[in-house]
């Protein structure tokens, strides 16, 4: 149940993050930010690494998912 509750808890203080330097970006990108601060780059700064987590642990071609993981697709067991 704890083990659960932190998992979510991560999970939405990395969605918040995410959202959070993606607006950044976006108004430094538009040139709304005219002096990014030190928060501004550290949230800018964590969008590569939170790409890395989603990637990882959240999409569907991440650890332990895909359409070749059950051995279905290896080369030695197809008839070409």
């Amino acid at each position: 149940m704890a083990r659960r509750f932190l998992t979510l808890l991560f999970a939405f203080a990395a969605m918040v993050l995410g959202i959070e330097g993606l607006r950044r970006a976006v108004d430094w990108w538009r040139g709304d930010l005219a002096a990014p601060t030190l928060l501004d780059i550290a949230l800018m700064l964590s969008l590569p690494l939170l790409g890395w987590l989603w990637w990882r642990y959240v999409s569907p071609f991440g650890k332990g998912r895909g359409q070749c993981l059950d051995g279905a697709c290896r080369p030695e067991d197809r008839d070409d």
